[in-house]
């Protein structure tokens, strides 16, 4: 699939991926500092990361909502993206993962609850050919 990156608006050819090569490697480096500074100093508050980092308060916001900082910095209000509630890092809070993966567990169903799912359906289908 051809695209234009996201960050420098240059073509790129790829199905996924929506930044450049370069532009990836580059947030890349602005993760890690940004992770390496919250590690050394799991207090601080965003004006001062985004001051000894370099790194943009938009792209600190970013990298704390993708949920890929697992300390985020004091003063950044983190909230659920299905209930709205205050959470400390990712994007999800526990109440919702546990409700998902309740609801998920029921639909896929397992052979030991019975025959329901894709593999009967095939099964079935074949058998009447």
């Amino acid at each position: 699939m051809i695209r234009n990156c996201s960050d420098c608006n240059k073509i790129l050819v790829h199905s996924v991926n929506t930044l450049c090569p370069e532009c990836t490697k580059k947030r890349n480096e602005q993760f890690n500092k940004v992770k390496g500074y919250l590690q050394k100093h799991p207090k601080a508050r965003l004006q001062e990361i985004v001051n000894e980092t370099g790194v943009s308060l938009e792209r600190v916001r970013e990298f704390a909502a993708e949920g890929r900082l697992k300390v985020v910095p004091v003063d950044l209000d983190i909230k659920c993206q299905i209930c709205g509630a205050e959470i400390t890092f990712g994007r999800i809070c526990q109440k919702c993962q546990e409700k998902f993966s309740q609801k998920s567990d029921r639909t896929t169903g397992t052979e030991s609850e019975g025959k329901s799912g894709r593999m009967h359906l095939l099964k079935s289908q074949r058998h009447k050919k």
